[in-house]
């Protein structure tokens, strides 16, 4: 009796062990297999990853008498130039004329300014010298007659001053339609004219100094708001990345219209802080801006963040063997990484891209430690 006894009992017991491994094999198969990362200690840093296009800081641009023929143009695209080197001559045959015929009217006006004047100081000796008599009346009379009133001198004056005014203007004329030269130090990119011709309806020459570079950038109005003077930043070209810093934000937008719409964009300039001989004047470079950053912060996977409709952010960690929903708080986000301010703590396992399939409470197994099965 005893025997039948242990037996049924060792029955029972082998009964509830098969039983229990049923079960914990059936709440393994249930189990939703996830991606999980580590929540770390690290930096995030945001940045505004755009396109620029790249500028010379120093640029001139001259244009073309519309009067004056060009005699000689002296450079052409690519040359190298200094400042106060020649880049086109006139022709100043008329100029030279037109000066050499105010020379002569305005010496003319003075020497007959001068020689009424002369005549007048003769008169008034011929008056205060000679006795007034009847036998010198006829004398006193002519002398009186030729006598400069104050009228006639104003006369005189105004005459020589429009001369002057006249021949100033003639050598002003040639001083700007000689010849044309280079303010700055730099390269010719543009030549628009040709010897021979007179006048130009574009710009002639431009020189522009290529050592001395800007990255000139378009920005949205929503990353507007983030860009600010002094932000460090870097130009890549050619598989070449170049330190740079924005350096200007212009004060008003710009209306960009199209055939097919328009948009408004802010123009930010950055300066390129070092030699970059990959980076060419007009061509598209692409660039970052670094908005923000937060060193040594707790740190997740930015496809761990999931939000609610009130604007709220959670995420998925797992606690043994389970999904945990926890609200946390955000900091600085990039497009790879959101800082944790509170919510979770470095060490702890988050869910990675979590569907509609995980709740709070689901059994989840690490697809790492599964093998992805």
């Amino acid at each position: 009796m005893k025997k039948k006894i242990i037996i049924g009992v060792v029955i029972v017991a082998l009964v509830g062990i098969i039983a229990g491994v049923q079960i914990t094999s059936k709440n393994r198969k249930q189990s939703t297999i996830v991606k999980m990362e580590k929540v770390s200690i690290g930096n995030v840093k945001m940045y505004l990853s755009t396109t620029a296009t790249i500028k010379s800081k120093n640029e001139k641009d001259y244009s073309a008498s519309a009067t004056t023929r060009i005699l000689n143009v002296k450079v052409s695209v690519g040359d190298i130039v200094k400042k106060g080197n020649t880049l086109l001559t006139y022709d100043t045959a008329d100029l030279n004329n037109q000066i050499e015929s105010a020379q002569i009217t305005y010496n003319d006006t003075i020497s007959k300014k001068n020689d009424a004047l002369n005549k007048n100081n003769e008169s008034k000796d011929t008056i205060a010298n000679t006795e007034d008599i009847p036998t010198n009346a006829t004398t006193i009379s002519a002398a009186k007659a030729s006598e400069l009133s104050d009228e006639n001198v104003k006369q005189l004056n105004n005459a020589v001053e429009l001369a002057k005014t006249t021949l100033d203007a003639a050598k002003n004329k040639l001083s700007q339609n000689s010849y044309i030269a280079s303010d700055i130090n730099g390269v010719v990119t543009d030549v628009n004219v040709i010897s021979g011709q007179t006048g130009s309806q574009e710009t002639a020459i431009i020189v522009q100094d290529i050592s001395s570079l800007k990255a000139v950038v378009k920005v949205g109005k929503y990353d507007a708001a983030k860009v600010e003077i002094g932000q460090p930043a870097t130009i890549m070209s050619n598989g070449k990345v170049y330190k740079a810093e924005v350096s200007k934000i212009y004060p008003t937008a710009t209306v960009n219209t199209t055939a097919t719409g328009g948009d408004t964009t802010l123009t930010v300039e950055l300066n390129v802080l070092e030699a970059a001989p990959q980076l060419k004047v007009n061509f598209d470079s692409d660039v970052d801006i670094l908005l923000r950053q937060a060193l040594a912060v707790v740190k997740v996977p930015a496809e761990a963040i999931l939000t609610n409709k009130d604007g709220s952010t959670y995420l998925f960690v797992s606690e043994n063997g389970k999904a945990v929903q926890k609200t946390v708080e955000l900091g600085v986000q990039s497009d790879a990484f959101a800082q944790i301010v509170s919510g979770v703590k470095a060490g702890e396992s988050v869910i990675l891209n979590p569907g509609s399939t995980i709740t709070n409470g689901i059994f989840v197994k690490d697809a790492s430690v599964t093998g992805g099965k």
